[in-house]
């Protein structure tokens, strides 16, 4: 291994590792979440920005790279792999970082020039700059980094500014009047402070602890203290607020606005005056308010578009400025990576695919991830998107996860209820989930459950298993699941069912089709009929099976003991290959698909 192989590898670790410390501090993050909306991801996206990063990293086949050329490559897929405002705007402070240290050089003069570079891209690459925000901790780095550059070692330099960009943090609230009225600090600003204490500790610096309060607990908190004062009630020491106070947990509380008014209703403990609960009902009023905001523009969308019919940033701009506001663009070769909030999203997707080809998709619904940031029941979420498939047989299940899918609900012979839904849903801990049944007769009550859910729920109107088989098949053969182009080919393999009458009924044709008898449905159509399971499914065969060379039979429970079947098919139609699993379906003997 060579010398570089070493560096690559020291750097790549030291990566590693803030990215695992700024993981396990992401819900503190979230908590502070109310700029520019408070839908409480600013962790995860900061967190999910970086894991990206890592997870595409490049293969160097043992390619010799110094930590310039990686931390090059490492900036450039944190661009692409960026989520949310906070992602966005680090990403690109991290490009201009690389663009400087790209010459390997770590000595404290060109460092500063780096972060002056990186602020001055992070600067000009967002619409609408703010001061109190991830921005001015950014500036405020560069400076006291330049302030403190008599220093020979650039890691006792970024120490130092440590507690500098701290105080800074703590006076985001003055300068940005919504985080003062919520009485939080700027939550990009704490995560950014967050990876600088993450790569202290890298260079063997004593760590920092912080303490954390979920945001629905101090929501909840507020809620009770109002009350208290409402009531004129002191009895502070009888209520779970006292224990909060006695126990040491005011100072975990992030709120600071929250904080002073437990200690001051503490200290009035007995003797609340009507001059302090008027203005303790006023702060509490505010507080609560603020995280209730009508927010103009629902969803947080973003993109990836590949295109030669684009020629710049300022183009993308013009096209789909009209639908919303926070826009950022960023630009690599032919790909634009695209945030914008707005109130149609499919509008503004269709409209950029004229132009090229969507590579990558992701539409949050904030007001849904507010609700759930502020509900008392929150959901923290583990990944950012999986395919949730929900199917009746365990046969199903199976092979639906042999062909990739993370997430699968068996329903059984009754079909789920909204509860049921609801509960598996939340179970998966997902911010974005593509769900999709295998029956029709499910959709009504998915949709209905998608809304009481707290994740954000897109669902794939899917007619039957097949078509989730379809649908993970095209994702198998390297179809980005970012890109949602895999929903369009639901309906890619052809299939028919093959069932028993229950009553008499009639075929397509007019022929009568007897109670017992078994029958074969094809496009919501019966197409043939029986008394004999093995000559219907061979006259389906023979009137399906057209160009397709390949015949695959799921079983279902009512035929799982059926071993003749197979073998009767093969000899019947040499020509063609045949394959057989169990599916356990209930109603269809077999689902039979011809590719």
């Amino acid at each position: 291994m060579t010398h570089t192989d070493n560096q690559m590898l020291v750097i790549k670790g030291i990566i590693e590792n803030v990215y695992k410390y700024l993981h396990r501090r992401k819900e503190y993050i979230n908590g502070l979440n109310v700029f520019p909306v408070p839908d409480g991801d600013t962790g995860l996206n900061m967190t999910l920005t970086i894991q990206g990063a890592l997870a595409n990293m490049p293969d160097y086949n043992g390619k010799a790279i110094s930590n310039g050329e990686y931390l090059k490559d490492f900036a450039g897929q944190m661009l692409m792999n960026s989520r949310g405002c906070s992602g966005v705007i680090l990403a690109l402070y991290c490009q201009g970082l690389s663009e400087v240290i790209v010459n390997g050089d770590l000595s404290p003069a060109n460092v500063h020039k780096a972060l002056e570079n990186g602020y001055k891209k992070a600067y000009e690459g967002i619409d609408n700059p703010r001061e109190g925000t991830i921005l001015t901790l950014m500036y405020e780095f560069k400076e006291k980094f330049g302030e403190l550059m008599t220093e020979e070692d650039t890691a006792v330099i970024i120490k130092r500014c440590i507690p500098h960009l701290k105080s800074v943090l703590d006076k985001t609230p003055d300068m940005l009047p919504v985080l003062k009225q919520a009485g939080v600090v700027d939550s990009g600003g704490a995560g950014f402070l967050i990876i600088l204490e993450g790569f202290k500790r890298e260079i063997n610096f004593k760590q920092s602890a912080s303490g954390e309060v979920a945001a629905s607990t101090l929501l909840h908190a507020i809620k009770n203290i109002r009350k208290l004062i409402q009531s004129s009630s002191s009895n502070i020491k009888n209520n779970h607020l006292g224990s909060l106070h006695l126990n040491g947990g005011i100072e975990k509380i992030n709120n600071i606005r929250l904080r002073n008014i437990i200690s001051d209703f503490q200290h009035h403990s007995g003797n609340i005056l009507n001059k302090r609960k008027n203005k303790l009902l006023k702060d509490l009023k505010e507080m609560e308010s603020s995280w209730n905001p009508h927010i103009q523009y629902r969803y947080c969308t973003e993109f990836v578009v590949k295109s030669d019919k684009i020629s710049s940033q300022d183009q993308i701009k013009q096209l789909i400025s009209g639908y919303g506001d926070s826009m950022i663009v960023l630009h690599s070769s032919d790909t634009y990576k695209v945030h914008i909030h707005t109130n149609k999203p499919d509008a503004v997707l269709t409209d950029v695919s004229k132009f090229g080809e969507l590579v990558f998709t992701k539409v949050d619904d904030m007001k849904k991830q507010h609700r759930n940031f502020i509900s008392h029941d929150t959901i923290a979420y583990e990944r950012e998107r999986s395919i949730f498939c929900i199917v009746s047989g365990l046969g199903f299940k199976k092979i639906l996860e042999e062909l990739g899918a993370e997430d699968v609900f068996c329903y059984g012979k009754k079909k789920p209820s909204v509860e049921q839904l609801v509960k598996a849903i939340n179970q998966l801990k997902t911010k974005n989930i593509i769900a999709a049944p295998d029956d029709q007769d499910i959709l009504m009550s998915l949709k209905y459950a998608a809304s009481l859910c707290k994740s954000n729920v897109h669902i794939v109107e899917s007619k039957s298993v097949i078509s989730l088989i379809s649908m993970l098949m095209a994702v198998s053969n390297d179809t980005n699941i970012n890109s949602m182009s895999f929903i369009h080919q639901l309906n890619d393999i052809r299939y028919c069912g093959i069932s028993r009458a229950i009553r008499e009924t009639r075929a397509e044709d007019g022929t009568v089709v007897k109670q017992g008898d078994f029958f074969t449905m094809y496009d919501h159509k019966i197409i043939c009929s029986g008394k004999n399971i093995k000559e219907v499914v061979v006259q389906s065969i023979e009137k399906l099976a057209q160009k397709e060379n390949l015949v695959t039979l799921y079983k279902g429970i009512p035929a799982k003991r059926d071993n003749n079947l197979l073998p009767e098919l093969r000899r019947v139609f040499q020509e063609k290959e045949f394959e057989e699993y169990y599916g356990g379906q209930y109603q269809y003997y077999y689902y039979i698909t011809f590719e």
